[in-house]
């Protein structure tokens, strides 16, 4: 007959005193109290689970009283009864706590901030630093702090939609990469499991982009007002100079900041974009008329011994700064509403395609004028097809542009 265990009192647990070997003191059912030689005294509970004795801590008195214990036990029992391992269950418990913390600390913030710091290596610090502006602006004031894997996807659409009631769609397309690259990433590592930007379709959020037209002149009398205040600009010469070449080369802002020496060939008149510095990730080579090489041919004369062709104000190792080009529009009497940077690449596709196969004009074919402003072919065999047999045709339209622009400034028009 298995002898029966007295079930513990307060004051014998109490008065339990420490003694020069660890002792246990018998609650039955396989709870006792493990007094320690050091005075401590811990909860414990024996039990057997698929015929192998185990024990399992339950906390230290007085922290866990008596009756804590005893309840702990029947619970323990239940589970026992159930099929289920005690110590596993507290096992996966505590494994569970540990990633929940993990999850809560890997917020958007600190995923995004990982992946942008990871990121620097593969753009210009100027771009870089256009991202971080971005995620300050519009994505940190949503979800800066929230946990990455409770980020859902009517978050990110909030997030959308504000750009899109302010009236900054191409913002938001942007936005919209950028977030995609950041949980790709996330995803990577395992700080979320899915990449739900994926199961987000942009043009429902967004809706259709309207095509943005910028502010140009079309009309000979304001294109001659143009070119002479360029002419008569009193600023910093290399901002000069690069507005009085952008009318015959059209490009956008970002090429004619970041030209290069290395990439003007005088001998055979060509400037010869590299693919990195293309929307279309396309090298590019663009005939240049004698205008701009006699103007390139002064330039050089000034910074021909640094990088770029038009550094900045600050220093010949940089490039002209994003503003420098709207700035000295602006001081010219222009205002955004009239004219922009861009706005000499619209100046010629409208004045190309409106003297197209008229007298006077030139007899060169859509395809010719789009390939001048380096617009990409849908079709890829037609765009190689392209590259390689417009180019004298490119040549020659470009020259003709140049000189149309020259008898403009020259005429006295009524």
């Amino acid at each position: 007959m298995a002898r029966k265990t007295t079930p513990l009192s307060f004051i014998e647990i109490k008065s339990a005193k420490a003694k020069e070997k660890d002792y246990k003191l018998y609650d039955g059912g396989g709870l006792f109290l493990l007094v320690a030689k050091t005075g401590g005294k811990r909860w414990r509970l024996k039990y057997r689970f698929n015929n192998k004795e185990k024990v399992i801590a339950l906390g230290v008195y007085p922290t866990i009283t008596l009756k804590d214990a005893r309840t702990k036990r029947e619970e323990y029992k239940s589970l026992i009864s159930n099929n289920i391992n005690p110590s596993e269950l507290k096992k996966q418990k505590k494994e569970q706590i540990i990633l929940d913390e993990m999850k809560s600390n890997n917020t958007f913030y600190k995923v995004s901030q990982e992946w942008h710091s990871n990121y620097a290596s593969e753009v210009s610090k100027n771009y870089h630093d256009k991202l971080e502006r971005a995620l300050e602006l519009y994505v940190y004031p949503f979800i800066e702090n929230k946990p990455i894997e409770e980020i859902t996807r009517l978050d990110i659409i909030e997030i959308l939609q504000d750009l899109k009631e302010k009236d900054i769609q191409e913002t938001a397309k942007r936005i919209f990469m950028l977030l995609n690259k950041i949980y790709k990433y996330a995803v990577t590592l395992e700080y979320a499991p899915h990449n739900i930007i994926a199961d987000i379709e942009q043009k429902t959020i967004l809706g259709k982009r309207d095509r943005k037209h910028y502010p140009t002149f079309t009309k000979d009398k304001d294109i001659k007002a143009l070119l002479l205040a360029i002419d008569e600009y009193k600023g910093d010469y290399t901002t000069k100079m690069a507005l009085k070449i952008l009318p015959y080369v059209f490009v956008r802002s970002f090429n004619i900041r970041h030209c290069e020496w290395s990439e003007i060939d005088f001998e055979s008149q060509q400037w010869i974009i590299p693919s990195h510095k293309m929307k279309t990730k396309v090298e590019f080579i663009l005939p240049l008329p004698n205008q701009v090489i006699e103007i390139l041919k002064e330039v050089q004369q000034f910074s021909g011994d640094g990088k770029y062709v038009f550094p900045s104000f600050r220093g010949k190792d940089k490039p002209m700064s994003d503003n420098t080009l709207i700035t000295a529009i602006r001081r010219m009497g222009f205002t955004k509403d009239e004219f922009v940077p861009h706005g000499f690449r619209a100046m010629f596709s409208t004045i190309a395609y409106e003297n197209m196969n008229i007298e006077n004009g030139h007899n060169f074919s859509g395809e010719v004028i789009e390939a001048l402003l380096a617009h990409k072919e849908s079709n890829k065999v037609k765009e190689a097809y392209n590259r390689s047999n417009y180019k004298e045709p490119m040549k020659n339209l470009i020259n003709w542009y140049a000189d149309y622009l020259d008898v403009i400034k020259k005429n006295k028009l009524e």
